[in-house]
């Protein structure tokens, strides 16, 4: 470009040409001051620009102002006609924000070519007013204005966004009745629709289909596995893409830390935060939150805390997910303590934010705090409570005994509740036997969902702690008579690398016969300390003995005897569970900690679960 305005400089009576391809040199090489200064001097020497002068000095405008003053020049000029100019005004407009002025252009255009609906397409897509942009695409069917490549791509990413399966599938069915050949772009977006629809299955046959992949489509398949909860598929995505010598991104990384924290799978995350530093990725703010998320969920909370020190910007979010963890792990105090120094240094919570508080709140029994912070909601930060939020102050209340104040919190709700919060009410009355409220509960969380396994499973629980015998047989066969089953356990752990998976009564493992085994001798030395089956558990019609049986094959007695056969002693053993842990199992854990020496980290569906010395971080409320 140097050299280039040098020998412009030597031209004695440049013409509106020469000007042009000064002014489109330097608006491809990304100096728009430098193109709009030409343009100033093209004027001031009494030259009149022409229809190529304009579409170069809109790419250039970095600021509203400037647009409009070439717009006015535009219609002074006589180009206010002029398709190709109308075209990339359109996409000035709707590139600094101003959509309504962009509008207007369209609308006005006598004739308009398909690069007019693709960039007003873009232009809505752009702004999050996918409506509009998916309407704009019907009226083009309507019209029969044929699309290019670059209006597909937009339509798609409307689609995907707007999760609108079904004009994505019209739009792949027209792609391939015009047998439009292949281009990576268009098929990335089809990908994208697929996964952000839920029809990863779809999606990921195209993908096997695709002559050629760039890092992008390889982002897009494995973000969907871990959207659609296909952790497993991820990861094995993940070494396909190895093995063919593709580079992982940040990108990639957030997705597969994200996966890992799904999992419980502590080794494997760490591996992944080890390549991260090796290949030297990027850690931006999404990459940050998913190590502090992981680490966190994992109950890795040192680690978690050193990530977020060390991350460069810190948003919302990793507040957030820092908050969260450590309420979930039990460590309430530092959870708040993390809160006040987020609100000291003027980041704003979001409801996200509320939900940890108010969990932490709930853990550590604060419940003047919790209520304290809940009011702030509203009052301080303008954050309207969602439904969560309610559950998480009658879980608050019912944990600290106050039963009657949660069914009031309830009652008060400006939404009806849902079984979420009326299952917080249920479990609050398992602990403190209220039977009263329980059956009233229950029944409200019947009619929500009589399929429902657990509301049966927990009404029976508090009758069996009542020892009321009758109404634990006739719960029984109320799921009998309603064809309700209780939803099947499954515990994780991680060995070397490998997510191994159990279900309650589970043979499918290679090494199932020593499992069994193992619990066999597991139970044996438990009773020898004092344990005692808790048989109330089982709701099956069965003798004693076989009752007992059943408790033995739960799937997180299964994943211990496992995690002790193949760890040496004194190694940590790490569970993730998909249900909250009975009573019984956590019983038993407590005194397998003690017996084995051994620290267990359990993580069910509401919190962490770190047993040692025959002790619960719970204490016993959960």
């Amino acid at each position: 470009l140097d050299y280039a305005r040098l020998v412009f400089r030597q031209i004695p009576s440049p013409t509106a040409f020469t000007f042009n391809s000064i002014i489109r040199g330097y608006t491809n090489k990304n100096f728009p001051l430098e193109a709009l200064r030409f343009y100033v001097e093209l004027i001031e020497g009494g030259l009149v620009p022409d229809s190529f002068t304009f579409p170069s000095l809109f790419k250039s405008c970095g600021f509203l102002d400037e647009g409009k003053q070439l717009h006015c020049h535009v219609v002074k000029f006589g180009f206010s006609s002029d398709i190709y100019i109308q075209n990339t005004l359109m996409n000035m407009y709707a590139a600094r924000g101003c959509l309504t002025s962009a509008c207007q252009v369209f609308d006005k255009m006598g004739e308009k070519t398909v690069v007019s609906w693709a960039t007003m397409v873009a232009a809505y897509t752009r702004s999050d007013r996918l409506s509009e942009a998916l309407d704009l695409y019907r009226q083009m069917e309507s019209k029969n204005v044929t699309p290019n490549e670059i209006a597909l791509v937009n339509v798609l990413t409307a689609c995907a966004r707007a999760r609108d399966l079904e004009t994505g599938k019209r739009v792949h069915k027209y792609i391939e009745e015009h047998r439009i050949g292949f281009d990576l772009v268009l098929w990335a977006a089809l990908l994208d629709v697929y996964c952000k629809c839920g029809c990863v299955s779809l999606a990921r046959q195209l993908f096997g289909e695709m002559p050629e992949r760039n890092l992008f489509c390889w982002n897009i398949m494995i973000k969907g596995h871990v959207e659609d909860s296909d952790y497993k598929e991820a990861l094995r995505l993940f070494r396909e893409m190895q093995f063919m010598g593709i580079k992982a991104d940040k990108v990639t990384m957030a997705s597969l830390v994200q996966a890992c924290s799904q999992l419980g799978a502590l080794e494997l995350g760490k591996w992944f935060h080890v390549y991260i530093v090796r290949e030297k990725v990027e850690v931006d703010v999404v990459l940050g939150t998913a190590l502090v998320d992981m680490y966190a969920r994992c109950g890795c909370v040192e680690s978690a805390f050193k990530v977020f020190v060390d991350m460069p910007r810190r948003d919302v979010m990793a507040w957030t997910a820092l908050i969260g963890g450590l309420a979930v792990c039990g460590h309430a105090e530092r959870a708040l303590q993390t809160f006040h120094e987020m609100q000291r240094i003027g980041v704003k919570p979001d409801a996200v934010t509320f939900v940890g508080v108010l969990t932490a709140c709930s853990h550590a029994g604060l419940v003047d705090e919790g209520r304290s912070h809940f009011d702030s909601m509203a009052s301080i930060y303008n954050i309207p409570p969602s439904v969560e939020h309610y559950g998480c102050m009658v879980d608050l209340l019912g944990r600290a005994g106050q039963i009657g104040r949660a069914e009031e919190v309830i009652r008060s709700m400006p939404m009806a509740p849902d079984r979420f919060v009326l299952g917080g009410l249920l479990g609050a009355c398992r602990i403190h036997g209220n039977l009263e409220v329980a059956e009233r509960t229950a029944q409200k969380l019947m009619e929500l969902d009589q399929k429902h396994g657990g509301t049966y499973v927990l009404l029976s629980n508090i009758y069996g702690s009542l020892q009321k015998w009758d109404e634990v047989g006739r719960t029984r066969e109320l799921m009998a008579e309603r064809n309700v089953k209780k939803p099947p356990g499954c515990s994780l752990i991680e060995m070397d690398g490998e997510v191994h998976e159990f279900v309650v009564g589970d043979e499918s493992h290679p090494q199932s016969a020593e499992i069994y085994a193992m619990v066999e001798d597991m139970i044996s030395r438990l009773k020898e300390a004092g344990y005692v089956p808790n048989k109330s558990e089982v709701l099956l019609d069965m003798d004693e003995e076989e009752k007992e049986n059943a408790l033995c094959r739960h799937s997180e007695k299964l994943a211990i005897a496992f995690g002790l056969m193949r760890t040496a002693p004194g190694t940590p053993i790490r569970i993730m569970k998909n249900l909250r842990v009975c009573s019984d199992c956590h019983a038993a854990t407590k005194l397998t900690s003690k017996v084995y020496d051994r620290e267990i980290i359990v993580r069910d569906r509401c919190r962490f679960h770190h047993f040692r010395d025959g002790c619960c971080s719970c204490k016993d409320f959960w």
